[in-house]
């Protein structure tokens, strides 16, 4: 994860730790899933990883499955694993009953994005994301 945020140039606001991230996958319930992914050559070590949780859409009276996160290691692209992750989890909607899978990409990562459309999702530019943090959420709390 530490990488990704590397990866994203977020690690200003990266907080995750051993600690914090057990509470989050084997707490009651847990809060997200996460698959990790490993080479036959090196078992145990990881490659790539997803993120995943539950989301609600009152349109389609539905929950959705949101992909939080999709990272493989730079030397690890192109072999499929990203490939591989979605389809899971597309199953997994699809078994879940889940009216949706969506996810976010940043607008500068060009390849992800033209991965992506390659895969068949829309990228929806009219979105965008609303977000309040820190103190801005203190703040909006209080009001």
């Amino acid at each position: 994860m530490r990488e990704m945020a590397e990866f994203e140039k977020l690690t200003d606001i990266f907080k995750a730790t051993e600690e914090t991230l057990c509470n989050s996958f084997f707490g009651e319930p847990p809060a997200a899933h996460c698959l990790v992914a490993h080479t036959e050559s090196q078992p145990g070590v990881p490659v790539a990883y997803i993120m995943w949780f539950h989301n609600y859409s009152s349109f389609l009276d539905k929950r959705g499955l949101y992909l939080e996160d999709l990272y493989v290691q730079p030397a690890h692209r192109g072999q499929g694993l990203g490939k591989m992750a979605l389809k899971h989890l597309a199953g997994l909607a699809i078994e879940q009953g889940c009216g949706r899978f969506e996810w976010v990409v940043l607008d500068w990562n060009q390849n992800a994005i033209d991965f992506y459309k390659h895969l068949g999702a829309d990228v929806l530019p009219e979105w965008r994301i609303v977000r309040v943090t820190g103190d801005a959420l203190q703040r909006l709390a209080s009001r």
